[in-house]
């Protein structure tokens, strides 16, 4: 390409004085591109960089004024009907991608990683400028020391080292004035390099010093504008950001249908944050992001994967519905020995269609009252009434089979989702308490002979592992299936109930002697208590049985005859 020069750059400057001072007139020719032969710059940005975008466009125009320079921001195209069309058009059209990447954390997912790979490939067919004798670049702006998830994805195209990412230190960003001194003086900070770089390109058509040098004044002019409004929107951003819990967001497009016995869109992704997911089995790649399909096809298969499924389908629908009268889902750690409360704290819908819920897993704790063991035997009563009203007391009982039985089928699966996570959260309570613990089992019975503790626990395993297996079937089985499926958990409730019913009435039996016995003692613990007070007779003769003092009180009150 033959540059420009003497009296041809005077004629274009002329015609760039006339552009500047009637923009919209110069726009209006129909050849006004061919004719200025102008550097088409695409600028590319989330929409929480919007604010930074478009000063960045504003100081373009300043800087080279609108015959030399034309830009288009993306969202600009993302407003009409065919505005997916319009923007491959304009990418394939434009010299330079200029992306802006402030290193928030990015909520609107913006079509960004999508514009840098077509424009990437529109190098293939249509590698050098119009106008000017360069490449077609991509060129990064990064705010931050640390680089955002979209620069890291730019990094991968392998770019040059004059193009890397321009970043600036974060410790820099608490005092303006501070601010503006450092990165003014830094010859590598990221306006001015864009602005020269920009210049470097338009130089190749334009040779003309003195109009270079306004270009270079204005530049420098542009990048001192910029520093005090990049600024001024970093003072609204985080800083640090902890997640002292555990969270999933789920995003899925607000048209997804979902209802009780559907599924979700394989397209559906689920963000894991904060602490480890591995008390779970849950693995989540190192992205942290995560489709549904590939989500239920990475987890453990069985009782896990079921759970899993259920609890995130049953939060999306309560959210779809917005109605959050059940917005609580209990889980067990994958050992049992944590349990944990999901919820929807936050719902988000986007004008993309997208919806966004904000899932908090929060450990569930309980609380301990003084005294060792009368912590225990306080948590001991509260474990074996509530299992007594969940599953014992007929037509009163949430999850009796006299109530399952007249649960309708398509309501049966809402149900049995409950009653596993209540039965799951009276087993957690149980080993808070200490229950399962050598020494609390054999004060709770302590007439049980050799190998009654194995046949008992074995028994209890059976029936629950039985009774989880024909609800987690519920949970799975489709519409038509229901039916058969409600048939048999109705019949394995029924003998859970009948079998573990004497096992709960000797047990609360056993605790309420424990909780008197310390009472009446006044203090102390039971597990240290003395034996009763009863003296054995001496060889070779008796001795009268000592009376407690209240058969004594009782013998003085009544006299026998």
């Amino acid at each position: 390409m033959k540059n420009a020069g003497g009296a041809e750059d005077r004629a274009m400057a002329a015609k760039m004085l006339s552009a500047e001072a009637n923009p919209s007139a110069a726009a209006a020719s129909g050849a006004a591109d061919d004719e200025l032969r102008r550097l088409h710059v695409f600028i590319s940005y989330a929409t929480e960089d919007r604010v930074l975008a478009q000063a960045v466009n504003s100081a373009l125009k300043f800087a080279f004024g609108p015959a030399i320079i034309r830009t288009t921001l993306d969202s600009e195209l993302k407003l009409g009907e065919n505005w997916r069309s319009e923007l491959e058009d304009a990418l394939r059209d434009s010299d330079v991608l200029l992306i802006i990447a402030s290193g928030r954390n990015k909520q609107s997912h913006s079509y960004t990683g999508y514009e840098v790979g077509f424009f990437v490939a529109s190098k293939l067919v249509k590698k050098q400028m119009r106008h000017f004798d360069s490449e077609r670049l991509i060129i990064p702006i990064g705010v931050l020391a640390r680089i955002p998830e979209t620069l890291s994805d730019i990094e991968g195209l392998n770019l040059t080292e004059e193009l890397a990412p321009f970043l600036v230190d974060e410790d820099r960003l608490r005092d303006r004035e501070q601010f503006l001194a450092s990165i003014e003086a830094d010859s590598r900070n990221p306006f001015t390099k864009l602005f020269e770089r920009l210049q470097d390109v338009v130089g190749t058509r334009y040779r003309d010093r003195s109009f270079l040098e306004d270009f270079r004044e204005k530049g420098r002019e542009s990048a001192t504008q910029l520093y005090g409004k990049f600024f001024e929107d970093f003072q609204n951003r985080v800083f640090t950001e902890n997640f002292p819990e555990r969270k999933i967001i789920v995003r899925f497009r607000e048209d997804a249908p979902v209802d009780n016995l559907g599924d979700l869109r394989p397209d559906t992704t689920l963000e894991f944050i904060g602490e480890s997911f591995q008390i779970f089995k849950i693995n989540p790649p190192p992205e942290k992001i995560v489709s549904w399909e590939k989500f239920i096809k990475r987890i453990p298969h069985g009782e896990t994967s079921t759970e899993w499924a259920d609890i995130i389908k049953s939060l999306v629908i309560t959210a779809k519905q917005n109605d959050f009268s059940e917005n609580r889902r209990l889980l067990a750690s994958s050992d049992g020995k944590q349990f944990f409360r999901l919820f929807v704290a936050r719902s988000v819908v986007y004008w993309s269609g997208v919806t966004e819920l904000h899932i908090y897993v929060v450990e569930v704790k309980s609380r301990d009252y003084g005294d060792p063991t009368t912590t225990m035997l306080l948590k001991a009563i509260q474990v074996g009434l509530i299992y007594r009203s969940l599953f014992l007391e007929g037509r009163s009982s949430e999850f009796s089979p006299e109530t399952i039985q007249f649960t309708l089928p398509q309501d049966l699966p809402k149900a049995v989702r409950k009653l596993l996570q209540e039965l799951d959260y009276v087993i957690w309570m149980s080993n808070d308490a200490g229950l399962s613990q050598a020494q609390t089992i054999g004060l709770i019975y302590p007439g049980w002979k050799k190998g009654m503790l194995e046949e008992r626990f074995k028994q209890w395993d059976a029936l629950r592992s039985s009774l989880t297996s024909s609800g987690l079937k519920v949970l799975g089985a489709k519409r038509e299936d229901l039916e058969a499926a409600k048939s048999e958990f109705e019949d394995r409730l029924a003998l859970f109930c009948s079998a573990t019913l004497p096992m709960n009435n000797e047990f609360l039996s056993n605790v309420l002697l424990l909780l008197e016995r310390a009472v009446k003692k006044g203090g102390g613990s039971p597990l240290t208590s003395p034996k009763p007070r009863m003296t054995k007779p001496k060889t070779g003769g008796s001795q009268p049985r000592r009376l407690p003092a209240s058969v004594k009180a009782r013998d003085r009150r009544h006299p026998r005859g």
